[in-house]
């Protein structure tokens, strides 16, 4: 700041960031409280020392209480430089109510550390006590200032987090699930530059990661979330913490997105040693299978290998299955867990050729309205390679003359009523063989309700632990829920 800018400064209300009213609606710099200068100098000593660009000396100011006490003309580096002592010095009612040192140094670490994963290229150092507590040095990228303040180790197993829509650019790095921490300090949400901590932002991280943590544990993730200024409004909060979004929802959907597409990449989840171990009755759980529980599967099963999910023990409501580790009770979702691996079974088959269909023996017509008709034909193609036929595009009605063999025991009416309502989503721009695909595997998948033998239940997962993505099915829907054995003790300790 220049020599007749810096006495401004230290006024209340004072703020030289905003030339125009317009500006209030569009945002584009961190910002500065107008009167945050003004009141920190109002409870402590203080010194502050600026020097402009083109300026061969500097001003420095220094007072208590709020006063301006002395007025030089220094020599000094281009910048400013704030130096508060005696924080809250003549306000006793204030200072009773700061925390240990150790705790309010805690704090101040933690903003600063935010604030450089914000901005990689900009040094910061944190002495306490002539000791340096943080070094942070410029940075070429993000992962490089990670693995400053959050270890090198850390930082390398850490995955890459992109997505671009709607407006929306989301860029950073997230740890994978067995990468986690005791807490939420070091989840790091940035807004345009700002750091924040904004609820509905951290839901969203933690939503994304639900069902691949136990309760009491949390990910690491640094997000720079980026977007036009006219579409956040940071000025919602005092301390400028938390934002508010034109299409907040829009934000959360693209958060949980982002960080679904990274934690889906193959490999994410490390697979876990041990020798294959053969299932005893024990392990699969106690009853006799239903005499009239149809196979699950055609082929031949494979001999049973040790799992992630480790072994199996049976089923809750005949909708779950139950497994456990040493240190983890598992809870799959049967569907979601056969809809999985139909997914990924059949989009291998694929790379053959189109599927196996099951010819009509009577055609079925069927009476669309004219939307429908339309959304049927733009996704005929992906539809014909999974096993459907159809005909007669052309008229009034449509005609259903062959199904997938997979899906041969549904009525075919419902079944093409139920692909025009999955598949009838606008945010589609452009029909995919994956997501016809899934529908397929939905409905193909065996059901909720449904009883199965132990061995069906164990062969589901061992099925699973083969796939890409074992922890969500191919909507997005989370497979498993885990309760860990610590809380397990902990609750039965507490409840003692």
């Amino acid at each position: 700041m220049t020599a007749e800018e810096l006495p401004l400064a230290l006024e209340r209300h004072a703020t030289s960031k905003l030339a125009r009213d317009e500006d209030l609606d569009a945002i584009a710099t961190l910002g500065f409280r107008g009167e945050a200068l003004a009141a920190i100098c109002a409870v402590s000593r203080f010194t502050v020392t600026s020097r402009a660009h083109d300026a061969a000396d500097g001003l420095r100011l220094a007072g208590e209480g709020g006063a301006v006490s002395q007025r030089l003309t220094v020599p000094a580096e281009v910048g400013t430089c704030v130096e508060v002592h005696d924080l809250f010095f003549n306000t006793p009612a204030r200072l009773k109510f700061l925390k240990a040192p150790t705790t309010e140094l805690s704090a101040s670490l933690r903003i600063v550390a935010q604030l450089a994963l914000a901005h990689p290229h900009v040094q910061f150092r944190v002495t306490n006590g002539g000791r340096a507590v943080l070094t942070a040095p410029a940075a070429a990228d993000l992962r490089q200032r990670v693995g400053a303040l959050w270890t090198w180790p850390t930082a390398e197993r850490l995955l890459a987090v992109a997505h671009d829509e709607h407006g929306v650019q989301i860029a950073g790095w997230a740890s994978p699930p067995d990468v986690t921490r005791g807490g939420r300090d070091d989840i790091v949400v940035i807004v345009n530059g700002r750091p924040v901590r904004d609820p509905a932002l951290l839901q969203a991280v933690l939503a994304a990661y639900r069902p691949l943590l136990p309760r009491d544990r949390f990910p690491l993730v640094i997000l720079a979330v980026t977007m036009a200024p006219a579409d956040v409004d940071a000025n919602v909060h005092p301390t400028k913490a938390w934002v508010r979004f034109r299409q907040p929802r829009v934000v959360q959907e693209m958060l949980v997105t982002a960080l679904h597409t990274a934690l889906r990449r193959p490999g994410v989840v490390p697979a876990f040693g041990g020798e294959p171990r053969p299932a005893s009755a024990m392990d699969a759980g106690s009853g006799e299978a239903p005499t009239e529980q149809a196979a699950l599967f055609q082929e031949a099963a494979a001999p049973y290998q040790a799992s992630r999910f480790g072994r199996v023990l049976g089923q809750v409501q005949d909708t779950f299955i139950v497994s456990t580790t040493d240190e983890e009770v598992f809870f799959l979702d049967q569907h979601v867990v056969h809809e999985r691996v139909i997914f990924e079974q059949v989009r291998g088959q694929l790379a053959a050729g189109p599927l196996a269909s099951q010819a009509l023996l009577f055609p079925e017509t069927l009476e669309l309205g004219p939307a429908a008709r339309a959304l049927l034909e733009r996704w005929r193609e992906p539809l014909e390679r999974l096993g459907f036929s159809f005909e007669g595009f052309g008229g009034d009605s449509v005609v259903l003359r062959a199904v997938p063999t997979l899906l041969k025991g549904d009525e075919p009416k419902r079944l093409v009523e139920g692909a025009v309502e999955e598949l009838a989503d606008p945010k589609v721009t452009a029909p995919t063989l994956d997501r016809a695909l899934a529908f397929v595997a939905c409905r193909a998948a065996v059901k909720a309700s449904t009883p199965l033998a132990p061995e069906e239940m164990q062969r589901l997962v061992a099925d699973l632990e083969t796939t890409e993505t074992p922890y969500f099915c191919p909507h997005g829907r989370p497979i498993v829920s885990r309760v860990s054995m610590h809380d397990i003790r902990r609750e039965l300790k507490r409840t003692w």
